[in-house]
C-alpha cells in the first residue's frame, strides 16, 4: 500500500469505522468493495478530490484487512462464490485494536487535530 492509502485507512478507522452498523445478511465481496469505497470516500471528502479519488483502493484494502482479521465471516454461497457476514463484536475489537496500535493514528493523537490536514496536504502535494 501507499502512504496515502495507509493514511486514508487510518483516518477512517480512527473515526467513522467505529460507528459502523451493518445489516446481518451475507454480502458478496464486490458489494462490500462498493460499500467501503463509498464510506471511505465520504470520510475523506474534506481533504479534497486528490485524496478522494483513491477511495476505491482504500475501501478494498479496508475490507481485505477486516476479512483477514475475522471481522466478517466467510462462507461459500449456495450457487458458488464466497459470501461475507458482518461480525459486530469481532469488528469492534479489531477497530479498537487498530485505534490503539496503528502508528499513524497514534501520531495523529499525539500531534492533535491539525495532523490530518497537514498529512493529507503533504501526501497529495
Amino acid at each position: 500500500m501507499t502512504d496515502l492509502i495507509d493514511h486514508m485507512l487510518a483516518y477512517y478507522i480512527a473515526g467513522q469505522a467505529a460507528e459502523l452498523s451493518v445489516a446481518p445478511r451475507f454480502y458478496p465481496y464486490g458489494e462490500l468493495q462498493l460499500i467501503f469505497e463509498d464510506k471511505v470516500s465520504v470520510a475523506v471528502r474534506k481533504f479534497g478530490p486528490k485524496v478522494r479519488k483513491h477511495a476505491k483502493e482504500a475501501g478494498k484494502a479496508f475490507i481485505d484487512r477486516m476479512l483477514e482479521a475475522g471481522a466478517w465471516s466467510t462462507t461459500q454461497g449456495e450457487y458458488g462464490g464466497s459470501m461475507h457476514q458482518f461480525q459486530a463484536d469481532r469488528f469492534k475489537a479489531v477497530i479498537r485494536m487498530e485505534q490503539e496500535s496503528n502508528p499513524i493514528i497514534l501520531q495523529a493523537k499525539a500531534e492533535g487535530p491539525d495532523y490530518w490536514d497537514k498529512a493529507f496536504g503533504e501526501l497529495v502535494a
